[in-house]
């Protein structure tokens, strides 16, 4: 007859299982890798840095002065020394520096909260009335109230290669990392966590979920706290590639009323100029059936903005991809561990501005998972925080 007890005093198969290998999970397996933990990392997508989720669409940007609230700046101040070590580290550009340009009327929301948080933080920035935005960036065809603010810490990042540095990092260290292992459900058991997997259960003392639009369903705790949405991304070629080069082109954010709320991004070597117009996004009811095809009508409607927003960009979309992310209903990610669960810990939610952040926020994470000290998890973004409930209009990925 089976020892019932056999389970319980079986071996553990690590210290912590990370679920999800992406933006988030990748950053998690180095921190706790770096600390000298058995860490295993589970991915159900091949290969590592997939292009199915939040870490879609080829390149990223990289924020210091933010709209999203200046109380990010400090994280983002941490953010920019992980992405510099990690870059340092594995001998790979992670972050390209050119600067990044946010558009609009001073007015404008968007607008006055990166120059409050600039101002407020003493952030090297720069403004540019009308005139000289048009003579400093004449691939853009402004409206008559629009100004530009420059902040030049900001820049682009290049998620794919990102996640494969950090997570090869993390195997260098001793962390072990197994693709194509979908996980279908996470339960504890006294002082072990155990992880069931296609390919078997995973035991370990600790999990961290970082399953993106997908943690929900792996965690019933964190259901109906965010909401996933559809991404849909088009890239345009540039009729003189040398005059989109970053730093002639430098990435950013432009707030100038109806179609013309988006964010650009100069090319990553393939002479594409990436485009995402910030309008209401889908609602994704279920994940399994999603349908990746890009509407011609959709297509059609970022064309003409394009037209009307920028010169030097050939009138149709060279390519363009749907992705899936999830969104709160206050735009601020979710972290901590869902109710009555002392031994998990989710990440999720991070509603489009998520991954430049990646590094800080998994050491936010790695610390509530392992009941430590550490500097303090804002309470903004605290799983707490949340109530079930439909998300805000967001408007998409903000980048």
């Amino acid at each position: 007859m089976p020892d019932p007890g056999s389970e319980r005093r079986r071996p553990l198969d690590a210290d912590v299982a990370v679920v999800g290998v992406g933006a988030m999970g990748s950053m998690a397996l180095w921190h706790l890798a770096s600390e000298g933990l058995r860490v295993i990392g589970l991915e159900q997508h091949e290969p590592l840095g997939h292009e199915r989720g939040a870490a879609g669409g080829r390149t990223r940007i990289f924020r210091v002065a933010y709209k999203e609230g200046a109380w990010y700046v400090p994280l983002l101040q941490r953010a920019s020394s992980m992405w510099e070590q990690l870059s340092e580290t594995t001998g790979t550009r992670l972050l390209l520096r050119s600067g990044a340009l946010t558009i609009g009327a001073p007015e404008h929301p968007d607008v006055a909260e990166v120059l409050r948080s600039a101002r407020e933080f003493d952030l090297p920035h720069e403004v540019l009335d009308h005139d000289q935005l048009a003579a400093r960036h004449p691939q853009h065809r402004l409206h008559a109230d629009d100004t530009g603010v420059i902040d030049p810490q900001g820049g682009l990042l290049f998620p794919s290669t990102a996640i494969r540095a950090a997570a090869g990092l993390a195997r260098d260290l001793g962390a072990t990392v197994r693709t194509g292992v979908r996980c279908t459900a996470i339960e504890e058991a006294g002082d072990q966590v155990r992880v069931h997997t296609s390919d078997g259960v995973v035991r370990a003392g600790r999990v961290l979920v970082c399953g993106g639009p997908w943690t929900a369903d792996l965690v019933p705790g964190v259901h109906g706290r965010y909401e996933v949405r559809r991404v849909v991304l088009h890239w345009f070629r540039a009729t003189e590639p040398a005059a989109f080069a970053p730093e002639r082109f430098p990435v950013g954010l432009r707030r100038s009323g109806p179609e013309a709320d988006l964010s650009f991004f100069p090319p990553a070597g393939d002479g594409l100029v990436k485009v995402n117009l910030h309008v209401p996004k889908e609602t994704v009811p279920e994940l399994s059936a999603f349908d990746a095809t890009v509407p011609a009508a959709y297509s059609r409607r970022i064309e003409a903005a394009v037209g009307e927003l920028f010169t030097g960009l050939e009138p149709r979309a060279a390519d363009a991809r749907a992705f899936v992310e999830g969104y709160t209903p206050d735009g601020h990610g979710l972290i901590g561990a869902p109710p009555g669960l002392r031994r998990i810990v989710t990440m999720s939610g991070f509603s489009g501005h998520g991954f430049k952040l990646s590094p800080v926020l998994a050491s936010l994470a790695v610390d509530q998972l392992l009941e430590r000290g550490g500097p303090a998890l804002p309470s903004r973004l605290a799983l707490a925080r949340a109530a079930s409930g439909p998300a805000h209009t967001q408007t998409g990925r903000t980048a």
